[in-house]
């Protein structure tokens, strides 16, 4: 059992990486994607985590921020069994 939490803390660590990264790439006034799903306000939000779409959710970040000219920056990834979030600010 501690080999396969590692495993999926090291999954969730990479994730974690490659979804900041992409957002930081995706840096454009125009938005990009659809905000479906997103709660929050200028100043961030949060996303239902859904297993397999996580560049739908960075997209979805990405435009939420963008309706406030800024750019949406990743501070949380909680996947659960049943769903879990993903956390981000607008800055």
């Amino acid at each position: 059992m501690p080999g396969q939490n590692r495993r999926v803390m090291r999954f969730v660590k990479i994730a974690a990486l490659a979804l900041a990264a992409s957002l930081s790439a995706c840096a454009g006034s125009g938005g990009v994607g659809s905000s479906e799903g997103v709660s929050g306000d200028e100043h961030g939000g949060k996303i239902p985590y859904q297993e397999g779409a996580v560049s739908s959710a960075m997209s979805a970040a990405q435009a939420h921020c963008a309706k406030f000219g800024k750019k949406a920056q990743v501070t949380q990834m909680n996947p659960s069994a049943d769903g879990g979030q993903i956390g981000f600010l607008c800055s």
